[in-house]
């Protein structure tokens, strides 16, 4: 779905959120926190999971292809 008559230059800045936690039942704010519990954990992961990477290049390059 656009929302704009042409494709904008970049993406629109999201600059917060707004989730009204009364409207979601117990199961919907469990799912919620498990989402934002991932999300927050994949990010602080991402730098440790490239520096690993490059360590394991470094040292034994024939790992990735095998």
């Amino acid at each position: 779905m656009r929302f704009w008559s042409r494709e904008p230059d970049e993406d629109p800045r999201i600059d917060s959120i707004l989730i009204l936690l009364d409207t979601l039942t117990p199961a919907g704010r469990r799912d919620l926190a498990n989402a934002l519990l991932r999300a927050a954990w994949s990010a602080s992961l991402e730098e440790t999971r490239v520096l690993l990477l490059d360590v394991l290049v470094a040292t034994d390059a024939a790992a990735i292809w095998e």
